[in-house]
């Protein structure tokens, strides 16, 4: 099944340590890989159908990128194809530009259901799959929610809604990545994430990943969704998690 990882910081930072073992130690995911980041408030995403990892060698676009991209939040996919054809365009983290930001975002899982989910709003047209519809149905729940207020804390409360209403009307599995390039949010209600803070040997930001053990030989911590509950979303802002709450 596909991988995460995510840095966030308070300054922009490459990933020139982290990226690389994250490629390495994913390296079962041979579908494809996607870096995703912002240069002046605008999100780009670096995507390939091909493998980020052969023995002994990182795919070259994925070794300058991890060296030359310099943001507060960078996000990296390595696919496993459980939906969707393999190519770039199905390759992840997606875009949609809502609410006056563009967002990023990144899934792994398995979520039949919501391949049937129909947006009114603009898709991601050349993506025929779980991940994309899960991006848009979020999309447009947030969108429509009657809360206008800023800050992380009613996003917070208007993405744990509409994550709900998701896993209500579509269950599967679910774990993702999303930010609009100030605040980052995670989700799970299958697997662990694994966090470090302020490495000793890789970058200073939260590192977050879903890889077990993490990328180092440091005390990452495991955070996974209790067993008693649906699931488990963070809201992270610079290098802390400021906001943690099981799904019921």
């Amino acid at each position: 099944m596909c991988d995460l990882f995510t840095l966030s910081a308070g300054k922009n930072f490459s990933a020139p340590k982290s990226l690389p073992l994250f490629a390495v130690r994913a390296s079962n995911n041979v579908d494809g890989w996607g870096i995703g980041y912002y240069k002046n408030h605008r999100a780009f995403v670096e995507k390939s159908a091909d493998r980020a990892y052969l023995p002994g060698q990182l795919h070259d676009s994925f070794q300058r990128i991890a060296r030359v991209v310099s943001s507060r939040i960078i996000i990296c996919h390595l696919r496993m194809r459980s939906s969707g054809p393999i190519d770039e365009c199905h390759a992840h983290p997606f875009v949609l530009n809502f609410a006056h930001c563009d967002w990023i975002f990144a899934h792994n899982g398995r979520a039949v259901s919501i391949e049937s989910y129909r947006s009114s709003g603009s898709i991601i047209e050349e993506a025929v799959s779980d991940s994309a519809r899960a991006f848009e149905y979020l999309r447009d729940h947030l969108l429509a929610a009657a809360s206008t207020a800023a800050g992380i804390s009613p996003l917070f409360e208007r993405l744990y809604e509409a994550t709900g209403a998701m896993i209500h009307e579509y269950p599967g599995k679910y774990n993702y990545l999303l930010t609009n390039g100030w605040c980052l949010f995670a989700f799970t209600n299958h697997r662990q994430f694994m966090v470090l803070r302020e490495s000793a040997h890789l970058e200073d930001g939260l590192l977050l990943t879903t890889v077990g053990k993490g990328l180092s030989n440091e005390q990452w911590l495991r955070i996974a969704s209790p067993g008693n509950a649906r699931g488990l979303l963070l809201a992270i802002a610079g290098t802390d998690i400021i906001l943690r709450e099981p799904l019921r």
